[in-house]
């Protein structure tokens, strides 16, 4: 399947925004960018499965947008006469209401980068196998989440300096 036949099958069964790039890499392929509501998102990624049974889930990159969080899903396909291709899933949801489905059933290998998304941006993965944090310590407060930008982030006083060379300095030290 070409990166051209991929995005009609697509565009036919889904409203997204697609984007690509012809980059090249060590191994030449083309990278595939789809935004996508978080209400059809879970239908598209189990599209993937029904297109390439074999696609392989990568990582997820969250990130707060400011008056949103997105989360993106990077998955490659495999083709039998072309290269793979690089798929990047987008997608996102307010902060006021931040949820998106998990896909631990559809790529089980996405629940330890949910649950990391999950405790660092605050971003719910509805029906996420194994919600547990995963490198917050027990004690860190919940509803604070570390890469918020906003005020659910965390404060200076929060930091802490494990020997790391460049130190915060707190206000009035030099």
């Amino acid at each position: 399947m070409t990166p051209e036949e991929l995005i009609k099958r697509i565009k036919e069964r889904f409203e997204v925004e697609i984007y690509t790039s012809q980059t090249k890499t060590p191994h030449p392929r083309e990278r595939i960018w789809i935004e996508v509501s978080r209400n059809d998102f879970k239908e598209l990624m189990k599209y993937f499965q029904e297109i390439d049974p074999h696609a392989q889930f990568s990582i997820i990159i969250g990130e707060d947008r400011g008056d949103h969080l997105s989360a993106t899903y990077h998955l490659e396909l495999f083709c039998e006469n072309s290269p793979s291709l690089s798929v990047a899933v987008i997608t996102s949801c307010p902060k006021e209401d931040p949820k998106i489905p998990s896909l631990g059933d559809v790529f089980p290998s996405s629940v330890p980068y949910e649950r990391e998304n999950q405790e660092f941006l605050g971003i719910i993965f509805e029906g996420i196998p194994d919600p547990r944090r995963l490198f917050l310590p027990d004690d860190f407060p919940e509803g604070i989440y570390p890469l918020r930008l906003d005020e659910k982030g965390i404060t200076p006083e929060m930091v802490k300096n494990a020997g790391h060379p460049y130190k915060i300095k707190k206000e009035g030290s030099k």
